[in-house]
């Protein structure tokens, strides 16, 4: 199969063209084409074919892809991959890219070969039928049809000189008339009709010819031609030979090649980076045949210029015919330099005269690469801010390499022109440390130091204005600084080196975050409100957009380095960033706006904490909560997730609490900790529920919210009483009684009962313990929650056992079981099988004790409840059967992962008795269930 670029678009097998029908399918296979076998994302196509796509383009889409399939004959020729559709092409089936392959096979030719250069040159001619892509009109094809049609100019060039030197000048001169007068601008094809008519005798016409070129140049241009036609001009009139490269620039040393050296001044106290410069020394070395392009991108005064200037310094001999480097400005004061003005500079700097240096910026792009031309030169594009502004700037040879330098991850020159990207990271902390150390010395004790490369996120950047500020203002120690840097407010005016803008973090920063899309500028500024790592769906609630608007906004960010995506998934941001997002929210957005930005983010989290706990715990009481439609949180498919997400997010919960309290949102403080309670009392993170229970019960108090006041109190009576803080437990307990007598709730009324009861079980007070339990299974049959029937039942039952009252506690835990199956309650579950052990180990049936422990165990670690199935584990053990030793080391582990260190070293005491190591238990060795 082949297909056919070079004029109209087509596809063609065993002599004859298949049926591409209508414009949108040849436009679709065009875009296809011109990016073969590199994926172009859906939208991309999406929009090319429909302008702005509906929610119907996916399906759209899919359907001309499976229409051009069908054409094709092989599915796999048109695959999909993670983002988008490419054609898959083999390297003789594009005429393309076979013409381009047969252009580079014969500009390799040696210059003394020139029948055998023109020979290919023919062949790669000859595949063209018109115009590129003809009679397709788009935008995205622009880039690829001007590339191939100067490729076009430069063969048809190359032919022409290479007719010229096997002796047919004058079979050439017509050919070359007619393309002066086609492109009229280009000196070389005018260089070339010079040299064809001198050499075919024709002296007079030569200079006419010159003559035409002169009044075309300063009429149109207002320019004198340049320095290669003025030499041929100079060489006609005084009847010498034509014996010197036309192309070639005047010689200007004494290799008869201009020479340029503008690498600027290398970074002083450059430190670490050595696997960066690693990678680029492979990126050249192992370079194939096309012109090697290295791209460091990365945030904002994170060293790119440092990193790109040291390497070339330190491989400036690799390139003996020269270095070029120019300071796009694409992020900065002042306006961005045009590819045609930094070409302008290149040409200058190869010794083009000028007014020799054509107008038009593909004939700019063309006379840089002839010039460049199999000579070892290093390019350094500093700066750049898009692939548009860096394109017409690679050379096309493998002798040259190119450093491009960026905020912006240039992805497009990844995919198109071959670029390897390194996307440069802050400082690692032990090279931050070195640099700090460098610049200022051993001033301050260590740990100054260290907390300075901290505040400054291990910036180069923000540690040498930090560095600066120590060295220039006596007195001022790192200590201070450090505080100063704490200030979240004036954080960023501590970094400021003075008048000069690139040593100003806040200046640095602007200039990323003024070239951002809307949508991604209000998602930054939003994210300063924002202190946490998080992800896209909370990111969506944050700026109140739909997920594909927020994804779409995160992408921009992450393209500027505003954002890093984090391995989990999750996106955040240094502190020097987050500082000045939040600056630019102030600024620019409305204390409203802000407040409802973060009331939105609260109130998902608060849905999304509450969905996780219902998976925890199906049957739990509802918590009085305002829905919210723009807030649904996630959808957790079972408990695994569910844990995991708590398990992430955590330390943002804990900190949500005391943020929402201090914004006014004491509604949403004492409700997000509440539905935190579930985790908490699985994963033991019994300071974490302390604390936001204690900012939740203080926010309900100020907001006069009794259900609230009560059900802080609640959770508080469970962490103290875990914790063995009976006394509070039981102050808690009892006040939040009192209120929820007063609310209606009789739910969450029932469960403290059930909490109280367990209490006063810990403290031996077993009379009051059955009244509270029966109070509560009284208020759980009348709420209709035969889960907590079975969880009081279940309590019942433990403590008869205590009392040795087997009867009534085998009664009152098999019933518990029997109604925990009935409702698929296997939270509950893990508790009374692990009763039910302890009934039968106190009554002397040790093989069922074990049973029923095993059990408690499986279910325990399938609720996600690690330490209750280490307790299990250690009721096991304790029977002395069969792998003992193996209970004991597996209730070690799971103590160990959860971080209770009390119970690990008594399970490490148990196993050193037993002549072994590792493993573990809880103190008191009896077994009572909270919800």
């Amino acid at each position: 199969m082949h297909f056919e670029v070079l004029g109209p678009v087509r596809v063609r097998q065993d002599g004859r063209s298949l049926p591409v029908r209508g414009r949108l399918q040849h436009i679709l296979l065009a875009v296809l084409l011109a990016r073969a076998n590199v994926e172009v994302p859906t939208h991309v196509l999406a929009e090319t074919l429909w302008g702005e796509p509906d929610e119907r383009a996916g399906p759209k889409l899919q359907q001309h892809v499976h229409k051009l399939r069908r054409v094709l004959g092989d599915v796999n020729h048109i695959r999909f991959g993670q983002d988008g559709y490419c054609l898959n092409v083999a390297p003789d089936e594009l005429d393309a890219q076979r013409f381009d392959a047969l252009l580079d096979d014969g500009i390799r030719v040696p210059d003394g070969e020139p029948n055998r250069r023109a020979e290919i040159l023919r062949q790669a001619l000859g595949l063209w039928r018109g115009d590129p892509f003809a009679g397709l009109d788009v935008p995205i094809l622009t880039d690829e049809s001007a590339r191939l049609t100067e490729r076009k100019l430069i063969a048809t060039e190359d032919l022409y000189e290479a007719e010229i030197a096997c002796g047919h000048g004058e079979t050439t001169v017509a050919k070359l008339a007619e393309l002066v007068r086609l492109h009229p601008l280009r000196e070389r094809s005018r260089q070339l009709l010079i040299i064809a008519l001198y050499g075919a005798g024709r002296r007079a016409d030569a200079l006419a010819a010159y003559r035409s070129a002169h009044t075309t140049f300063s009429d149109e241009l207002g320019v004198e031609p340049g320095l290669e036609l003025r030499w041929l001009q100079a060489r006609i009139l005084a009847g010498e030979p034509l014996d010197a490269a036309p192309t070639r620039p005047v010689a200007v040393n004494a290799g008869g090649l201009a020479v340029p050296a503008q690498l600027p001044r290398d970074t002083p106290g450059f430190v670490g980076r050595a696997t960066d410069l690693s990678a680029l020394d492979g990126m050249w070395s192992d370079a194939d045949d096309a012109a090697p392009v290295a791209a460091i991108a990365g945030t904002a005064g994170v060293g790119k210029t440092a990193l790109a200037v040291r390497w070339a310094h330190r491989n400036s001999g690799e390139f003996p015919d020269g270095q070029l480097y120019v300071d796009l400005h694409g992020y900065g004061p002042g306006d961005p330099v045009t590819a045609g003005d930094a070409l302008a500079g290149f040409l200058r700097a190869l010794g083009v005269d000028g007014a020799a240096i054509p107008v038009q910026l593909v004939e700019r792009a063309a006379r840089f690469r002839s010039l460049v031309h199999n000579r070892r030169i290093l390019v350094v594009l500093d700066n750049a801010r898009t692939v548009e502004q860096v394109r017409p700037l690679l050379p096309g040879s493998r002798s040259c390499f190119v450093l491009v330098t960026s905020r912006d991850s240039l992805a497009g020159l990844v995919v198109r022109d071959g670029a390897r990207r390194i996307d440069l990271d802050r400082l690692a902390p032990d090279e931050a440390l070195t640099l700090v150390r460098a610049l200022i010395g051993e001033q301050g004790d260590p740990g100054a130091l260290t907390a300075l490369v901290d505040r400054c996120a291990r910036l180069p950047l923000a540690l040498r204005i930090a560095a600066e500020s120590v060295r220039t203002r006596n007195g001022l120690r790192v200590a201070d600084l450090v505080a100063a840097l704490g200030d979240d407010v004036g954080r960023l005016d501590v970094l400021d080196a003075g008048a000069d803008p690139h040593t100003n973090i806040r200046a640095v920063f602007s200039w990323s975050y003024r070239h951002l899309p809307p949508d991604a500028a209000t998602l930054f500024r939003l994210m300063g409100l924002h202190p946490w790592d998080t992800a896209t769906d909370t990111l969506a609630a944050l700026g109140g957009h739909d997920q594909r608007t927020t994804r779409r906004a995160l992408e921009s960010l992450a393209r500027a380095y505003l954002v890093d995506e984090l391995p989990d998934g999750r996106f955040g941001m240094h502190d020097l960033l987050r500082a000045y997002a939040a600056e630019r929210a102030a600024e620019d957005e409305s204390p409203a706006i802000r407040q409802a930005a973060l009331r939105r983010v609260f109130t998902w989290y608060l849905h999304t904490a509450i969905a996780a706990r219902h998976v925890l715990i199906p049957q739990s009481p509802e918590l009085p909560v305002e829905h919210d439609a723009q807030s649904p949180g996630i959808v957790f498919s079972d408990i695994a997730e569910a844990l995991a997400w708590y398990g992430v997010e955590r330390p943002t919960l804990a900190s949500l609490v005391t943020a929402a309290a201090e914004r006014g949102e004491h509604d949403l403080a004492w409700r997000i900790a509440a539905a935190s309670l579930a985790y908490f009392n699985i994963s033991k993170h019994w300071d974490d529920c302390i604390a936001t229970h204690r900012t939740g019960l203080d926010s309900a108090v100020r907001v006069g919210d009794r259900a609230g006041e009560a059900t802080m109190l609640n959770g508080l009576g469970v962490a103290y009483d875990d914790i063995h803080e009976f006394d509070a437990s039981l102050e808690c307990h009892l006040r939040a009684a009192e209120l929820f007598a007063g609310t209606g709730n009789d739910h969450l009324a029932a469960w403290n009962l059930n909490n109280l009861g367990v209490t006063y079980d810990r403290l031996g007070r077993f009379d009051e313990a059955l009244d509270r339990h029966r109070e509560a299974f009284t208020l759980f049959r009348a709420v209709g929650d035969r889960r907590g029937q079975a969880y009081s039942l279940n309590n019942l039952g433990d403590v008869h056992r205590q009392r040795k009252d087997f009867a009534k506690a085998a009664d009152h835990l098999r019933r518990a079981l029997e109604i925990q199956r009935a409702v698929g309650d296997s939270d509950g579950q893990r508790f009374t099988l692990c009763s039910l052990g302890d009934l039968h180990r106190d009554s002397g049936q040790l093989g069922r004790a074990a049973d029923y422990y095993s059990r408690a165990v499986e279910t325990s670690l399938t609720q996600g409840d690690r330490w209750q199935a280490a307790i299990s584990l250690v009721r096991l053990a304790d029977l002395r059967q069969a792998r003992t030793v193996h209970h004991l080391r597996e209730a070690h582990l799971l103590f160990t992962e959860i971080g209770d260190t009390d119970a690990a070293a008594e399970v490490r005491a148990r196993l050193a008795e037993l002549g072994t190591t590792h493993g573990e238990v809880r103190p008191d060795g009896r077994h009572i269930d909270r919800p």
